[in-house]
């Protein structure tokens, strides 16, 4: 997997293979903390008395939050190391939600949910940046997919745990299991090597790393780039916020349905990075990048047609989906990096923040007045493959 030839910075004490091990263990651990909370939406709603908007609110809080701290994080990083900000990150991931266990009502969930969201965020952003530190070439970009199919291992399991969890425990549980798991993925970097050491380090202060990221921010075939790979991630979120409702309350499944059912669709999530890799080796990027489109307005054909029969043909339709968040998300990860090479930490951290804060919106608008949820997915989903072709017009530029 990793050509000795293309490591730039060795691990000593950990090993290469062990440190990106060690990467995509902690990333996993971070993306499960959305995932594993899904299945407790219903009995919140219950339990708290809440609606589902109000439970969006506290879903929305870790994915804003995290948004946020993947801009900072990811710039401050290139001012102060990247081991500091990682281990500060996960410290404020793990210690809320393990506050969070304690929570009687839905706003301090919502506040303990939003603190760990934003050490996570700080984590993610900062895995990016040393992962560009550490590698080049085609190491790069294999361990660069590796990674960012660990968005999608944590899904696989996550909601399948947090089912069980709530079914023989309590949704507590499920806190308790992802704050610990986090602090103990915090030990591997206290012995790691550093990836961005002192002499490397241009940026003087947080304002100038700051202004560093901004300046990445105003290039217009970026914003075009990034605004294309934005929407086409968009109907995963929206999916994401209303699925539960869709599977329990509209099809009428059960717990242990609905953990198989959503871990069945995070396998086709799982290999979109591998399939990124397989199409940009079969063809350029920016017919890659094309395919996605595509592959995004027959997803939209799929849920207005056969979506609403059942619960698996809905999954069906979703498969699209899965495979297009996961083969963007990989492509704009190594086109920016690529690009932004000595700014890693900025432009990992600009990167990051915009696919992640448009989280919010995705998940948000999909819970709006739609009269079905399944509606809205099919026409969120229409939509945003309308908005990424005039997108990519201009942000096909962008790319080399």
């Amino acid at each position: 997997m990793i050509n000795r030839n293309e490591i730039l910075v060795p691990q000593p004490r950990l090993g290469s293979i062990f440190y990106v091990v060690t990467l995509i263990v902690m990333m996993t651990v971070q993306w499960m903390t959305l995932d594993m909370y899904l299945p407790a939406l219903p009995v919140l709603k219950e339990e708290f008395g809440a609606s589902e908007a109000l439970l969006n609110v506290s879903l929305n809080s870790d994915l804003f939050a995290c948004a946020i701290g993947t801009l900072v994080g990811g710039t401050i990083s290139d001012k102060y190391g990247r081991n500091p900000i990682m281990i500060i990150g996960l410290i404020l991931a793990g210690v809320p939600l393990l506050a969070a266990v304690f929570a009687h009502g839905v706003w301090f969930l919502t506040i303990m949910r939003g603190i760990s969201g934003l050490g996570g965020g700080f984590a993610l952003t900062v895995a990016a940046a040393i992962v560009r530190d550490s590698f080049k070439g085609r190491t790069f970009q294999m361990v660069t997919t590796l990674t960012q199919a660990a968005a999608v291992i944590g899904p696989l399991f996550a909601p399948a745990i947090g089912a069980m969890l709530i079914e023989y425990l309590s949704w507590r549980w499920i806190f308790i299991l992802e704050g610990g798991a986090i602090l103990l993925t915090l030990i591997p970097f206290f012995i790691a090597e550093e990836t961005w050491p002192k002499e490397k380090r241009q940026v003087e202060n947080v304002m100038q790393a700051t202004i560093q990221a901004f300046g990445i921010a105003r290039n217009l075939k970026y914003l075009s780039f990034v605004g294309w790979a934005m929407v086409l991630t968009i109907p995963l979120w929206a999916y994401i916020g209303v699925c539960s409702y869709v599977y329990y309350e509209y099809f009428g499944v059960s717990n242990l349905q609905y953990a198989i059912l959503y871990a069945a669709g995070t396998v086709a999530s799982f290999a979109a990075p591998f399939v990124y890799m397989f199409l940009t080796k079969m063809a350029s990027t920016k017919k890659t990048a094309v395919i996605a489109i595509i592959m995004t307005g027959i997803a939209a054909v799929l849920f207005g047609t056969i979506g609403p029969l059942s619960p698996v043909l809905f999954l069906v339709a979703m498969v699209p989906v899965y495979l297009v968040e996961g083969i963007v998300r990989t492509l704009a990860t190594v086109e920016v990096l690529n690009r932004y090479h000595e700014e890693a930490g900025s432009a990992s951290a600009v990167n990051g923040f915009a696919l992640m804060i448009i989280s919010v919106p995705g998940t948000a608008i999909a819970t709006i007045g739609w009269g079905s949820f399944l509606t809205g997915i099919t026409v969120i989903t229409g939509a945003c493959c309308l908005a990424a072709i005039l997108l990519w017009i201009h942000g096909r530029k962008f790319v080399e």
